[in-house]
């Protein structure tokens, strides 16, 4: 295991700092990253590649602690792994999840029919007038502008901002849920019921989800963080429709953004 400081590319101003080989957490990751730090003058922002290192909101924040003792700034994070990038999220860093994705097109494919579909991974923005619907879970790395739609028939996971419209459980999955690290959508529906967005907005840097509990949409805290949210309430429940209505009405164009 180790960590290696190099420039960041495109930029002078901002270094990187890598962590490679076996994960580390604790005393032990902050004498891996003491060990490389170099005597740089003046301060520095620092972009923080943690690879496949699984570590939590208080490791991060001793991290950040003995960096800003030698004048580094930690402004983003990337890691290949969620309980990275969601701790690093609540700590108000900039993410980039690093996960293998198919490549970003002007208008998302169709997924192929699989007779045992798995996890659907797009990388990329999708913009009003899109629409990405999948047999099984669909997972969005980047944000959903308001006008686009996803239908899935398992989760909606979105690592970015959803201000659009979901549906999961689009087969009749009333355990779905959707999930964003900025849950702010237009409408959700989760099975046959459907709600309107919260119009509010939750917490910074706390992803949340929406799942449905006695035949209502409520928003809580995303499962991911339960351990370190598991005192906080739920938000108040959104208004539901009425009846079932067919996927293709309860999904309402809207302008661009």
């Amino acid at each position: 295991m180790g960590a290696s400081f190099l420039p960041a590319s495109g930029s002078e101003f901002m270094g990187r700092l890598r962590l490679s080989g076996a994960s580390s957490r604790g005393p032990a990751l902050l004498q891996v990253v003491e060990a490389a730090l170099p005597r740089l003058n003046g301060r520095q922002s620092l972009e923080l590649d943690c690879g496949d290192w699984r570590l939590s909101c208080g490791d991060l924040e001793q991290l950040q602690e003995l960096l800003l003792q030698h004048d580094l700034h930690p402004v983003a994070l990337r890691s290949v792994e969620p309980h990275t990038i969601v701790a690093g999220a609540a700590l108000g860093l900039m993410t980039q999840p690093r996960m293998p994705a198919p490549q970003a097109q002007q208008q998302p494919p169709r997924p192929p029919q699989d007779p045992a579909p798995k996890a659907y991974l797009y990388e990329g923005r999708l913009h009003s007038g899109d629409c990405l619907e999948h047999g099984a879970t669909v997972v969005v790395l980047g944000d959903v502008n308001p006008g686009a739609q996803i239908r899935a028939a398992g989760d909606v996971i979105v690592w970015g901002r959803l201000r659009g419209m979901a549906h999961a459980g689009s087969q009749g999955n009333g355990a779905a849920r959707i999930a964003a690290l900025q849950l702010q959508p237009q409408q959700v529906r989760i099975a046959s019921t459907t709600a309107l967005g919260p119009g509010e907005h939750g917490p910074p840097g706390q992803p949340e989800q929406a799942v449905q509990r006695n035949g209502q949409i409520v928003i809580e805290a995303a499962t991911l963080l339960q351990d370190r949210m598991s005192g906080m309430t739920q938000r108040a429940p959104v208004a539901k429709s009425s009846g079932k209505i067919k996927a293709t009405n309860a999904l309402h164009p809207s302008s661009s953004p």
